[in-house]
């Protein structure tokens, strides 16, 4: 199983995962809200699956920690990529965006700049989870 794999790429071989979560969110209509009672009324739209992952290099491979920002980077003016993660026992997909991704640097040496983690959120275009 490939734990993400970004519009068919797999990243796996390039880089390794430090940190891998999954969240939900329930997104609620208009017509949501508390009456005078105190009692909530619901208007569920859906429940959206995302994932936050971190990613540092494999090995000495810092052209493959390169090569994920890029990557990152060229795609984010898309409408959403087609992200397939581990979820569970399984892999699920879905299209997402993202909005940021973050990088620190860990040092400088001999004029070559060494990267860390990179950390991105993807969050669903469409509920994964209807009423």
């Amino acid at each position: 199983m490939s734990y993400i794999k970004i519009n068919g790429r797999e990243f796996d071989a390039d880089v390794a995962i430090s940190s891998y979560n999954r969240n939900f969110n329930v997104l609620d209509g208009d017509n949501a809200g508390r009456v005078l009672s105190g009692l909530m009324i619901r208007d569920i739209i859906g429940t959206y699956l995302g994932h936050k992952i971190t990613v540092f290099r494999r090995g000495n491979n810092y052209k493959g920690l390169d090569d994920f920002w890029d990557y990152l980077y060229q795609h984010s003016i898309d409408d959403s990529v087609l992200l397939e993660a581990a979820d569970g026992q399984k892999t699920i997909s879905y299209q997402a965006y993202y909005t940021s991704a973050s990088q620190d640097i860990e040092r400088v040496e001999n004029g070559v700049t060494y990267w860390g983690e990179i950390e991105v959120s993807f969050v669903p275009m469409d509920a994964q989870l209807k009423p």
